[in-house]
């Protein structure tokens, strides 16, 4: 069920002109894509596993979110917008009707391109490599610092008389 609502709220977010502007615009801070990603991961969350989730929370989250995340308020009111396509995702899926949702799913606008995905092991798999090319760096550092250590001081005295 988590997977299913996961794809849907990646799909609809990316669709999303506000969020997308935020974050082309870097409103989150230097990390603005991966900001995204973490609030497409709680709506997920909130969504699924709050009790009595109604289109008002839903709204109220998102409105919360990008006030938050991204110091932004929606004023045209794509948030509300937002918030019903996703509880009306949210509804089939608790009803357990699959060929619904994929009906429902092929009638969502689709974008021509999708700027916002859950790729992280590729995200995962960058963070090694620069890991060891900073310790490469601190390994060339560190054959530089040696000799420095092995130096002794040296005093030098002014050439001028007093």
């Amino acid at each position: 069920m988590e997977e299913h609502f996961t794809r849907i709220v990646q799909h609809v977010f990316n669709n999303w002109t506000a969020l997308k502007l935020a974050v082309e615009h870097s409103m989150g801070g230097a990390n603005s894509k991966q900001t995204a990603v973490e609030c497409l991961n709680y709506m997920v969350q909130f969504c699924l596993y709050e009790q009595n989730v109604q289109v008002e929370d839903i709204q109220d989250a998102l409105e919360d979110v990008l006030d938050q995340e991204f110091d932004m308020i929606c004023e045209d009111d794509s948030p509300k917008e937002i918030a019903h396509i996703l509880f009306k995702f949210l509804q089939i899926l608790q009803q357990g009707t699959m060929e619904q949702l994929e009906e429902e799913y092929k009638k969502l606008p689709t974008s021509n391109q999708e700027w916002l995905s859950l790729s992280q092991p590729q995200v995962n798999q960058e963070v090694p490599v620069n890991e060891s090319s900073s310790s490469d760096d601190d390994e060339a550092g560190g054959s530089k610092q040696t000799p420095m250590e092995q130096d002794e001081w040296t005093e030098v005295k002014s050439r001028r008389k007093k």
